[in-house]
């Protein structure tokens, strides 16, 4: 009888060890970075077309963050400028597909609220600042206008500068893959926002026959109409300088960008 007791007891005496057992890491847990604050993120297709960019996420706590975006073409493309005073577009988009991109730098904090309160992952709504300012190089503006019974043709070559400043609000989502949940991909749905810019051109001009105005050759070229932009020119030196172009743009972004999380 006492052998076949002991067993038992012996048995009974190490439940209270076996209960005290750490149970197996999740592995999914134990390879996670789910504790990382940090993430680097690039939109490769901006890259491939000469417009870097490069954004910093720093989570701050659940379901939100702040990031800074810095964007730069490093050169102007030949020919015709996106955004030139001639050719300004009533959209202007920081994610810079368009190949024919003037010189520029831009700078853009935004605040994101991620909605299902998460740490850097999931659905999101963000509002941001945004800075640029673009340089211009051997641009054409055209004027046409009729005097008398004359057509009258102008034509200004110019360089020149300008400088947004603009505010808006986008959605998007981002998803955290791999073994340790450390490579980010960022949807950029859709943002739209509202810009003010003010820019300068200087340049050479060839001035119509029996033409007396330069101003009104080209200030209805202008962007606004050329509203308080003042045009100071040399009739003998055939140069011009204008300043104080000021105008409205909207902004809109757009986007897919891939990074890593630490």
């Amino acid at each position: 009888m006492i052998k076949r007791l002991t067993p038992l007891l012996f048995a009974l005496g190490t439940l209270p060890v076996l209960a005290q057992q750490t149970p197996k890491p999740d592995p999914t847990q134990a390879y996670s970075l789910l504790d990382g604050k940090t993430i680097i993120k690039t939109n490769p297709f901006s890259d491939i077309f000469g417009n870097l960019n490069l954004k910093v996420e720093r989570i701050i706590t659940d379901g939100l963050s702040a990031q800074l975006s810095v964007f730069a073409s490093p050169g102007n493309s030949n020919g015709e400028q996106i955004g030139a005073f001639h050719n300004v577009a009533p959209v202007i988009s920081n994610t810079a597909l368009y190949p024919y991109q003037p010189k520029y730098i831009a700078f853009s904090p935004q605040i994101r609220w991620y909605l299902n309160d998460g740490l850097g992952y999931g659905f999101y709504i963000h509002a941001y600042y945004h800075f640029q300012r673009n340089e211009f190089n051997d641009q054409v503006m055209r004027s046409t206008a009729m005097y008398g019974s004359a057509l009258d043709d102008a034509r200004l070559n110019y360089n020149g500068h300008s400088t947004m400043h603009a505010v808006g609000f986008g959605i998007g989502a981002q998803w955290l893959f791999g073994r340790r949940k450390n490579i980010v991909l960022d949807w950029y749905i859709a943002g739209i926002g509202r810009g003010f810019v003010r820019g300068d051109l200087y340049g050479s001009f060839i001035p119509p026959a029996n033409r007396n105005n330069f101003e009104e050759a080209f200030r209805g070229s202008l962007p606004n109409d050329g509203r308080d932009a003042e045009i100071s020119y040399n009739k003998e030196g055939h140069t011009v300088r204008i300043t104080n172009i000021k105008y409205q743009a909207y902004v809109l972004d757009m986007g897919l960008s891939i990074g890593f999380r630490f």
